[in-house]
């Protein structure tokens, strides 16, 4: 499936505001969104790590992303994670995805047996687009989570197998080598950095932009670089997240949210967090 045109830019992972029962809220956070696509950034990604999934049911993440939609969140600039460790759940996640028409589905590798090779990977993708066809594909790129690393030759081998399904890939671990050389292989493949601290290196060689959860602290900087490409505005988005290096970034997103917005219910975290 094509990567619709849409899919670039500065993307925002967001953090998933919940209430005092712990499920998620999904009309505090439609506000929230929508003032970030109107102040600079060009898509969201709901669902993320940022936004706790992996601490989230598959009701309550389904659930969530049709609250979303149904609020008015714009389908073109929104993807959702839908990965899981289970293959089952996946399915059932990147099927509500796809009935809701959203932008992409950003997969995580099944993450619990590190041991998998590249051949389980195969065989789990083969197996998910065997039971249903999400939206447009980024591959989520996170080892130090997931201790499973999306290498040139494991992508090279998901295209190849699954021809016209794989768009893209958010790169967490924000390797600008690896990066460099996807796009240089397949220049239609849609390569996110991770942080907008190597979002210019990324932008020079041809990627697409950057996936990350800080930009929803400084919305209009990153898309006015995005747009003009200016150094000195590059520099100093750099310098912002820089300014983080060393501190736990969803609690920090959350509470400067909360300090801004005057809203205590941004500081509220999901166990374990």
């Amino acid at each position: 499936m094509i990567a619709p045109p849409t899919l670039a830019g500065v993307w925002s992972a967001t953090v998933t505001p919940v209430d005092a029962s712990l499920e998620p809220d999904a009309q505090r956070a439609a506000a929230f969104y929508q003032e970030l696509l109107a102040n600079g950034i060009d898509g969201l990604n709901v669902l993320g790590t940022n936004g706790e999934a992996m601490s989230l049911s598959v009701r309550q993440r389904i659930a969530f992303m049709r609250g979303l939609i149904d609020a008015g969140i714009p389908t073109p600039r929104t993807m959702f994670g839908t990965g899981a460790s289970a293959l089952a759940d996946t399915v059932e996640l990147n099927r509500a995805a796809a009935e809701l028409g959203v932008a992409a589905a950003l997969i995580i590798p099944p993450f619990y047996y590190r041991d998998a090779t590249d051949e389980g990977i195969v065989r789990f993708f083969d197996a998910l687009f065997s039971r249903v066809t999400p939206p447009p594909v980024l591959l989520y790129n996170f080892p130090r989570m997931s201790s499973i690393a999306f290498t040139v030759p494991l992508v090279e081998r998901l295209m190849n197998e699954f021809p016209g399904r794989i768009s893209g890939m958010k790169d967490s671990s924000n390797d600008t080598a690896l990066q460099r050389e996807l796009v240089k292989r397949h220049p239609e493949l849609r390569i996110f950095t991770g942080s907008e601290e190597t979002l210019a290196d990324v932008l020079s060689f041809g990627g697409a932009g950057c996936i990350s959860g800080s930009v929803a602290l400084w919305p209009q900087l990153a898309g006015d670089y995005y747009r003009t490409r200016d150094a000195n505005l590059g520099e100093k988005l750099a310098q912002q997240r820089r300014s983080l290096n060393g501190a736990s970034l969803i609690a920090t997103v959350r509470e400067r949210l909360a300090q801004t917005r005057n809203d205590d219910n941004w500081r509220r975290a999901i166990p374990p967090l």
